[in-house]
């Protein structure tokens, strides 16, 4: 019904609640609401859906097994207090839901039953609908369709007691981090702060060890070279019932080594606050920002106000009038109450926690869920006695009052019966490209500013694109003391590199954006680079770099995917290979040289008047003071163009640990330039995202990553992709996404007109959806300009095209380019990656046995059996096609061969009895395999052969060198304007 009607839903669940939420087309939500609940009155958690729930939940944990973030919480949570719930696992898997309850003899769909009953009540369910309809259609939709709800007389459970008691506190944990990471985590335990949240003292506390400024503790560890990052403030894992109160700070190599003085440094500057007690000019501060914020709110996403309201009411200290602002505002200075809270930031009340891959440190237990290696200790008898001690540093000092809070909150535009769609260029004139637009449509003192600076030499190697991303890090750093205090006024902001430059992009109080802007372009002009700069972040680029590696394999596959499409891209390795030649001198000639030609394309909305954006406009190109840089010289972005045939690449995975594999499998459906067919892709996607999913990850189980969109490439194709991370061979899964293709077109053909016209409706009301706030509108405006298209009318024209659209065109449309056996140019490329834990075929059995073969032997290892070679798979196969025997009967065949070859061996039962199951992945592959599909030869030149590309028996081409099969590609010409270019000035 979602699908059907331009909507999605989703779920989580927190360590309080779950949450469910769902988005549905506006005409449609009586419908959906209608649905929705009868989940809470009357589930049917039918037996087949329990089992595929628990295999999704395995799959989830499986990706997240090799995840940094969720190995740590886990280890938090091992290592609290065994008495309290918080110590449990926190996600599950296969084997503590389907195992344990097989294990205890119980009906895991019974349990669940059972839970529903005893907390599925009224009394402690809060509902939020967030709709255009009037408040009275929305109550009675509530009271009709929820009244059903059972109101059980419960109260919210509470947690009795804190998962970290004096048995836990006083601990050094060190654990072995995956990724190339270090982090210090300092955890205080605190009471329930929930009952002040008038006053927020952990906010108080968070933004004066979280500060950022002159005489922060960041501010004196980046000196040092020692950290690149702090967060500070009431953790994530707190609930109801008990507090947490972190402080993470993100080491540096040399940081690491001395972090005994890092922990004192912290605990400096916590003995600081106590001596100066609570600061009501700084909280006023404070309050001031969050009443300005909440004043001028913006508009956000309906599902995502509904599931945030939803969490907040179900805090019992919270009146009704407190909902909507109590995320936003602070209100009152209880100076009694932030010394009481300060009071807990003592040494006896503190758990570290100490995550690198690099630890000197003998670890001595593993953490039984994700196998993570770690130590624990008493904190060291001298560490403790220093922190206990008085400290000082003749650095730290309490921040200074903000310049960047706004005064000026005027709004400069009158309301207008229209809403202008397009933004004016005010000037085309060699090296600048200046558009503006005031604010005509939210009427708040916010403004956008956003800016590209390009220049040739940011991206015009492996080494230069490392030399702009090491820039943008030591920029940032020489920049935090700077504009720290603007970010926390309501400035936000962010400098980062492209292929064609740098992009700076501020959001927020328009009244001192300017200011910041000036502050940006001047420091980013004048750049000089530390030695302790270069140190540190020379390695955090290094680290990122070598934590691409340990990416998710649909990580992988999407940068795999980029690099066979985009006209320029550097990938990971190829900035590695070119990582010895980075020095400080090299970088400093590279900042030097940086700006010597450049085009400045620049973008200016909200609350300004045209003479601030000219202004603007004047001031960057006076303190960039570069020469034009000439049409001929832009680097724009262009795309790479395939011949008609189907392309696979192959890949292993860097890393060893992960279980899974991943296809990337993407369909060319003719160029963007194309602006129906563009439309017409558009509609078919959103038809198939829910099929291919429901079909893929809810039937099939192949993974718990599983989806299917669209993908426009500038100046070239489009592309309907289809995407699943699964421990299956990737040979199998993109035969299941080629099988769920073939049989998806009578789906197309079969569609009722009613159901067809409800997708238009959906797609439809989709392009007409309101901006909700500045930040949107300028998003959406400057996509089109820096896209070099500039159709601002777009949403017009595609509004125009579906009022046309017919379910013949949608056929039409995909045996063009869609169906294998009927488009006349088909171009497909799957983009395969494989976990290193299970066998890859070799190139020479690729060129030899087809698809069928691979999948049903790849199967065969899924299913645990690995004593069959390729070349038994194939004999039984042409036995099965020579004899004329179904499925059922080549699956025997296998069976037989295999118990002949391992006779005596453990777990042959349970093998072949997996093998046998309905929906088993070997009896699958052999249907599959039975398929015979012409092949697709397509166009490409035979002199790729030369190039080590294989020939499939069935016509495709398989290559493992990308950078190689890439070269062969011709690239697209540049993106062509859809309007004349006319300045007003």
């Amino acid at each position: 019904y979602l699908s059907a009607h331009g909507g999605y839903s989703n779920a989580y669940t927190d360590l309080e609640d779950t949450c469910y939420y769902f988005e549905v087309r506006y005409d449609a939500l009586g419908g959906a609401l209608d649905r929705f609940s009868q989940f809470f009155i009357e589930p049917l958690f039918t037996a087949d859906c329990t089992d595929r729930e628990v295999k999704a939940v395995d799959s989830e944990h499986k990706k997240n097994i090799q995840n940094d973030m969720w190995r740590q919480y886990q280890l938090e949570k091992e290592l609290s207090s065994p008495d309290h719930p918080f110590s449990m696992f926190a996600t599950g898997n296969y084997d503590t839901l389907s195992g344990a309850a097989r294990r205890m003899g119980v009906d895991l769909r019974e349990r669940l039953l059972d839970f529903h009953a005893k907390y599925y009540s009224a009394d402690i369910m809060r509902l939020v609908v967030v709709g255009r309809d009037s408040l009275d259609q929305l109550t009675e939709w509530v009271v009709s369709k929820f009244s059903g709800i059972q109101s059980k007389g419960l109260t919210k459970p509470l947690f009795k007691g804190h998962p970290l008691t004096a048995r836990e506190m006083g601990q050094m944990i060190y654990l072995k981090s995956i990724r190339e990471q270090r982090t210090l985590d300092l955890t205080f335990a605190l009471p329930d702060l929930k009952p002040y949240h008038r006053s927020k003292p952990a906010q108080y506390l968070g933004s004066l060890l979280g500060h950022e400024g002159r005489g922060s503790i960041l501010s004196c560890l980046r000196k040092r070279g020692w950290a690149t990052t702090i967060v500070a403030g009431r953790a994530p894992t707190s609930a109801e019932g008990f507090d947490m109160f972190k402080i993470t700070v993100s080491l540096t190599e040399p940081g690491l080594e001395n972090y005994t003085e890092v922990v004192r440094m912290v605990f400096a500057y916590i003995q600081l606050l106590q001596s100066k007690r609570p600061q009501r000019w700084f909280h006023d501060e404070l309050r001031r920002i969050s009443e300005i914020e909440y004043r001028f709110m913006e508009k956000y996403d309906a599902v995502a106000l509904a599931s945030s309201l939803a969490s907040v009411m179900q805090n019992r200290y919270l009146s009704a009038e407190c909902m909507l602002s109590d995320s936003v505002r602070l209100k009152d200075f209880d100076e009694d109450l932030l010394v009481w809270t300060q009071g807990f930031l003592k040494p006896d009340n503190v758990r570290i926690v100490l995550a690198a891959r690099d630890l000197d440190v003998e670890f001595d237990r593993t953490e039984k869920h994700y196998g993570l290696d770690y130590r624990t200790e008493p904190i060291s008898e001298q560490l403790m006695h220093e922190i206990r001690g008085d400290l000082e540093y003749d650095e730290l000092h309490l921040p200074e009052p903000n310049q960047f809070i706004p005064d000026n909150m005027e709004v400069k535009s009158e309301r207008h019966d229209t809403v202008c769609e397009a933004p004016t260029l005010l000037k085309l004139a060699e090296g600048l490209e200046l558009w503006f637009k005031q604010d005509d449509r939210f009427f708040l003192p916010r403004g956008n500013v956003r800016l590209l600076i390009e220049t040739p030499r940011a991206y015009e190697s492996p080494l230069t694109s490392v030399f702009n991303q090491l820039f943008m890090m030591v920029l940032k750093d020489t920049l935090t003391e700077i504009t720290y205090d603007a970010e926390i006024a309501g400035l936000w902001f962010e400098i980062r590199d492209t292929i064609e430059g740098i992009v700076v992009h501020i959001d927020g109080f328009n009244d001192k954006l300017l200011q910041l802007l000036e502050i940006l372009v001047k420091t980013l002009r004048t750049c000089k680079v530390e030695q302790t700069q270069f140190d540190v972040y020379s390695r955090e680029v290094k680290k990122k770099l070598d934590n691409a590696r340990h990416s998710e394999p649909y990580g992988h596959v999407q940068t795999n995917t980029s690099f066979l499409n985009q006209g320029i891209m550097w990938r990971f390795m190829d900035k590695l290979a070119a990582f010895d030649l980075v020095t400080i001198d090299r970088l400093q000639l590279f900042i030097d040289s940086l700006f010597e030609q450049t085009r400045v394309q620049m973008l200016v909305t909200g609350n300004f008047e045209e003479r601030e954006a000219l202004a603007a406009a004047s001031m960057v190109q006076s303190l960039l003071g570069s020469r034009a840089l000439p049409e001929y010289a832009r680097r724009v972005p262009r795309a790479l163009l395939h011949e008609p045939g189907v392309y696979v690449h192959h890949a292993l995975m860097p890393e060893k640990g992960n279980v899974n594999s991943c296809v990337d499998y993407s369909v060319y459906t003719g160029m963007t330039s194309d602006h129906r067919g563009r439309v017409v892709l558009d509609l078919l996607s959103l038809i198939m995202q829910e099929p291919f999913f429901d079909q893929l990850r809810t039937k099939e189980q192949l993974g718990y990553i599983t989806y299917s969109t669209e993908r426009k490439y500038n100046g070239g194709h489009m592309t309907l992709r289809l995407l699943v991370q699964s421990e299956a061979s990737p040979i199998y899964v993109r035969m299941r996404i080629d099988h769920f293709l073939r049989e998806f077109r009578s789906r197309l053909d079969e569609m009722t007109l009613e159901k067809f016209d409800g997708y238009v409706s959906s797609l439809r009301v989709a392009r007409e959806e309101k901006i909700k706030n500045l930040f949107e509108e300028s998003g959406r405006m400057w996509r089109h300009v820096s896209s070099g298209y500039y159709e601002f009318d777009r949403i017009a024209t595609d509004l125009e095209i579906l009022r046309t659209v017919s379910q013949r065109e949608l056929l039409e449309f995909w045996d063009m380019y869609v169906d294998k056996q009927r488009a006349s140019a088909y171009i497909s490329l799957a983009a395969t990656i494989w976990s290193t834990k299970i066998a890859q075929p070799t190139d020479e059995e690729l060129e030899k046995f087809g698809d069928g073969v691979h999948a049903v032997h790849g199967s065969l290892e899924h299913d645990g059996e690995r004593v069959l070679s390729v070349e038994h798979v194939d004999r039984v196969l042409r036995q099965m096609d020579e004899a004329g025997d179904d499925e059922e009967r080549a699956l025997e065949r296998i069976i037989s061969e295999y118990e002949s070859m391992v006779k005596g061996e453990a777990d042959v039962e349970k093998a072949v009895a997996k093998m046998r199951k309905p929906a088993s992945h070997v009896r699958t592959a052999i249907a599959m395999a039975r398929e015979q599909n012409k092949p697709v030869c397509g166009k490409a030149d035979n002199g790729l052969l030369n190039m080590g590309v294989v020939r499939s028996p069935s016509g495709d081409w398989l290559f493992r060198e990308a950078s190689a099969f890439r070269a062969t590609l011709r690239q697209s010409g540049a993106p062509v304007p859809t309007r004349p270019l006319v300045p007003k000035y």
